[in-house]
């Protein structure tokens, strides 16, 4: 893509477009590119994980936009990869698993056992006989929805250190209905219903298989991960006309933006990609085009840029609940590098696939990588037990009284999943609070007519602007005169003004 941004306090120090047949390189002398496996060995690769063994296993993508003489198996396979002698190249290579349709992501949970997940479905497989193959199968979340592009589905696995949680994202699904149904021991248990709303990140509980949504208002959250203090990222690809891609915290209860029952292009006035409707939250910062992964990697972040064909190191700095960031390359190829996901070894290296051609349609080729870490104390692996705020309750009067936009966003979420939340009337609340707590009816199937009443006629313009949210996303149309007279008296070009003339289209329709 032809646009790469600098935003908030992110600098991108390398915007230029590969060349072609230029081999990738480490561009830190701390790291060691070595070519892990080629293209003799793999096609097409995607989600990659080290398993208890130190297999690499990689999933080899052979029904993303498959040619019609395509000649490779009919269903993914899912190849585990071994280095024997250490000479830094894999020479052994196994088949853990045959089969999954579109598949996007794979996770280790130890033991012979992993995490994937496909477009429409994640599930949990075992090597039961330890043969160093999967030999069971065991479904948990399956996506029922008329969609069916490739990539815009489930996604980006992240599981917790103590194996409580399974987080995930689903795409944008071109807006298409869809419910999302988990399972327990084969029993169904939770079943959320969607359309329109944007890509959102979901959390599933092992222990009863209960599934929440905890994010939403992305594109695609193709990567996701925690970090070693429970805060979560993502990167998030853009829409047609809204770039950059996105390097985003996550909290419980946010809300960033994109919806795209507003358009594909992100750009209505009714849509945000940098916080700039009340009640979304802003970015950390844009990153290369195409991002499809990001990993902790020390006290940094690592992101594949698919586009521009490098990695990306982002030093974060802390900017209230957010983070700003500054980002250099650290490797860099060629049209025919193209960077997807990461595992990180326990010796500080880091493994990453590499799809090598820019089209969708399956080629044939592949490469994985290994960014061998030279220094002995390069950054370890580390894993997290749990999402910040998911579980630990907020102070409610200290978060109410202040102006944090990510802690009030998981307060009213809380507030959404509690058994019984004490009522807070609207007046009672300052902007920011009021703001928060129109956005959180989004966590609820109920509306309040009268709140949102009473939110239209308040005198800050953001709080109006957060109800006329919810009337044009729940497309209520008794608020359709309210609204007309709100505009003929809103600042011509003004933010409210715009954000109500789209919302009266919506109702007309």
């Amino acid at each position: 893509m032809k646009y790469i941004y600098s935003l908030i306090t992110c600098l991108i120090l390398s915007t230029s477009v590969p060349l072609s047949g230029e081999e990738p390189k480490s561009l830190d002398p701390n790291y060691e590119l070595q070519l892990f496996v080629d293209d003799s060995m793999v096609s097409t690769p995607v989600g990659c994980t080290l398993d208890h063994k130190g297999r690499l296993l990689v999933v080899e993508s052979h029904t993303h936009f498959r040619p019609d003489n395509y000649e490779g198996p009919e269903t993914d396979r899912i190849l585990a990869f071994t280095d024997t002698d250490g000479n830094g190249k894999a020479d052994k290579t196994e088949t853990y698993y045959l089969g999954g349709k579109h598949t996007m992501s794979i996770k280790s949970a130890g033991n012979g056992s992993a995490y994937v997940a496909t477009r429409s479905e994640i599930y949990r497989l075992e090597d039961k006989d330890k043969d160093g193959a999967a030999d069971s199968k065991l479904d948990l979340i399956k996506l029922e929805t008329q969609g069916n592009y490739p990539h815009n589905g489930l996604c980006g696995l992240v599981l917790t250190s103590d194996r409580s949680r399974l987080y995930f994202g689903l795409g944008e699904n071109l807006g298409k209905d869809y419910q999302i149904v988990s399972h327990h021991n084969t029993k169904e248990v939770t079943r959320l219903k969607g359309g329109g709303e944007g890509g959102s990140i979901y959390s599933y509980d092992f222990s009863d298989g209960s599934l929440k949504r905890i994010a939403t208002g992305f594109w695609n959250p193709f990567g996701i991960c925690l970090n070693k203090v429970g805060e979560m990222f993502t990167v998030d690809n853009d829409p047609d006309q809204r770039p950059p891609n996105r390097l985003l915290k996550i909290v419980p209860g946010g809300d960033y933006g994109y919806q795209f029952r507003y358009g594909r292009p992100g750009t209505n006035p009714l849509q945000a990609w940098d916080g700039e409707l009340p009640g979304t939250l802003p970015m950390i910062c844009g990153t290369g085009e195409a991002a499809c992964s990001v990993i902790p990697y020390g006290d940094h972040l690592w992101v594949s840029s698919w586009a521009l064909g490098q990695i990306e190191e982002y030093t974060l700095t802390k900017k209230g609940s957010n983070y700003s960031a500054t980002m250099r390359p650290i490797v860099k190829g060629g049209t025919d590098f193209r960077p997807v996901d990461f595992a990180h070894a326990d010796d500080g290296s880091v493994f990453f696939t590499d799809w090598v051609n820019a089209s969708y349609q399956l080629h044939g080729q592949g490469k994985v990588w290994k960014l061998k870490a030279l220094n002995k104390n390069s950054p370890r692996p580390v894993e997290a037990s749990r999402l910040e705020g998911e579980n630990s309750p907020s102070e409610t009067k200290k978060v109410l009284e202040g102006q944090d936009k990510f802690k009030l966003a998981t307060l009213f979420w809380q507030r959404a999943h509690a058994k019984d939340p004490k009522t807070l009337e609207l007046n009672q609340l300052n902007e920011d609070a009021k703001i928060a707590l129109l956005t959180s009816t989004r966590w609820q199937e109920k509306k309040d007519k009268d709140q949102i009443s009473k939110a239209i006629n308040d005198p800050s313009k953001k709080v109006q602007i957060a109800a006329i949210r919810i009337i044009a996303d729940e497309n209520i149309k008794q608020f359709k005169e309210p609204l007309e007279r709100l505009l003929s008296s809103a600042e011509p070009n003004s933010q409210l003004s715009k954000v109500t003339k789209s919302a009266i289209k919506e109702l007309e329709k």
